[in-house]
């Protein structure tokens, strides 16, 4: 079919985590795309929102999806810049993402994994790599984030308090890739901080909220709240089901070749002598083709994505928001708690980083916003038992760690200096809202 031929397009960045996305690429991913004579389009990163560019400016339909190799950072660029295009509509629908895990905290790649029951730390590049070749698109919320100056798309999460802090001070530890959460997780305890401020928020049993079914999506209807939704006929796998994570990856790479359609030459293998020979992987330049037949790279002329000014006027569509505007006061029926807080932290992905399973109840579509709201009081060894509990979901047994299910939030600070992220990005610090967006997007 014409979805097998189209290639993937590979956007990498080579600065993600501890900076070897580079070589992770073409010792561990490249061999198996190849085997499982899947093409790509390799684009290196070479600055700040290339990525993001990069799906706003180009024809993105020659390709069958994106994948990332990289962190949360790269991810972000790329959601946002498919909501830059004015044919947004059209992009999310046919654009799946994918993830290889390559940064520090790799919680989309993680959280993928989670939903769909695989096996993902015995080998997450394999397991990821395995997911992006067979290209089942699983629907995915996202969150529209306001603040005071702009609005976007967020995948993961929105933080002010102690876990954002650790994520933003941690970035001076970068080259100790995931390690570095853990170092300044003990810094932020000894030396703990609180805010004052005010929390709106819609609880999930104040909407006429029913979980979004996953065969579902809100492509087709950018207001979920008036019109029904719509079933996506998403294209059939591109790859037979027999490549699945319960067979050997040698298994599963045969029953591929039993599907080929005949008369279509296999490519060479990674591994076989010519393409030994052959196969070069240049780390001077930044833009290369897939494995072309004689099993070669080609590189892409291209470079013609600029460095981003700080004012470029670029606009973003995306479906209208359903809240008043900042400005405007919170509908009287949201709770609101207002006071000292230590953290609050929203995400409606069950992982913020591959050990950190911040939300185990929740799904790629299941239509919530997690909210978890820490107040001031909590002791240092309570706090300590929740960090400690991060990693495997018992941070709820600390009582003060409230987890509270959302559709929208509202909050505002009134402590200065803090950090406000999105999806771990820094954003203006200051009044911020976020509303739910049911299946939004898809992830293979």
């Amino acid at each position: 079919s014409q979805l097998e031929e189209r290639k993937l397009l590979v956007l990498l960045n080579p600065k993600s985590g501890p900076g070897k996305a580079r070589e992770v690429f073409q010792q561990r991913v490249v061999p198996i795309l190849a085997e499982a004579e899947v093409g790509f389009d390799l684009f290196v990163t070479k600055h700040a929102s290339y990525a993001r560019d990069f799906v706003r400016t180009k024809d993105i339909y020659q390709w069958r999806g994106v994948v990332v190799v990289g962190g949360d950072g790269i991810v972000f660029e790329v959601i946002n810049g498919l909501f830059e295009r004015e044919d947004w509509q059209k992009a999310i629908k046919e654009v799946p993402i994918g993830v290889i895990p390559c940064g520090s905290g790799n919680g989309l790649a993680k959280a993928i994994s989670y939903a769909i029951e695989e096996p993902f730390d015995q080998n997450p590049i394999l397991i990821s790599t395995l997911s992006v070749i067979k290209c089942r698109r699983v629907p995915m919320d996202l969150v529209r984030v306001e603040t005071k100056s702009q609005f976007l798309f967020s995948f993961l999460s929105v933080g002010w308090g102690l876990l954002s802090d650790i994520d933003i001070e941690s970035e001076r530890l970068r080259a100790i890739g995931g390690q570095r959460f853990t170092v300044w997780s003990v810094a932020r305890l000894i030396g703990l901080r609180t805010y004052r401020g005010k929390l709106w928020y819609l609880p999930v049993s104040a909407t006429s909220y029913t979980p979004v079914h996953p065969s579902r999506s809100y492509h087709d209807c950018i207001n979920s709240r008036y019109r029904p939704l719509q079933v996506v006929d998403f294209e059939e796998d591109p790859v037979p089901d027999s490549l699945s994570l319960e067979t050997s990856l040698g298994r599963a790479l045969e029953d591929i070749g039993e599907g080929e359609e005949p008369g279509r030459p296999r490519l060479d293998s990674y591994y076989s002598a010519a393409s030994r020979r052959s196969t070069y992987f240049s780390m001077a330049g930044s833009e290369y083709r897939s494995v072309a037949d004689n099993g070669s790279y080609m590189e892409h002329p291209g470079g013609d994505i600029q460095p981003r000014r700080p004012n470029s006027n670029v606009r973003m569509y995306g479906p209208p928001s359903q809240l008043p505007a900042l400005t405007q006061p919170v509908p009287e029926h949201w709770t609101v708690i207002e006071g000292d807080f230590v953290l609050v932290h929203a995400s409606y992905q069950s992982h913020l980083s591959t050990d950190c399973l911040f939300a185990p109840n929740s799904k790629l579509a299941d239509g919530i916003i997690w909210l978890l709201v820490i107040r001031a009081g909590i002791s240092r060894g309570q706090l300590l038992q929740f960090l400690l509990g991060l990693s495997s979901g018992t941070h709820l047994l600390v009582p003060q760690a409230e987890m509270i299910p959302v559709t929208a939030f509202r909050l505002e600070p009134e402590t200065p200096g803090g950090h406000m992220t999105v999806d771990g990005e820094v954003v203006d610090y200051g009044p911020i809202q976020a509303e739910l967006m049911p299946s939004l997007t898809s992830v293979m």
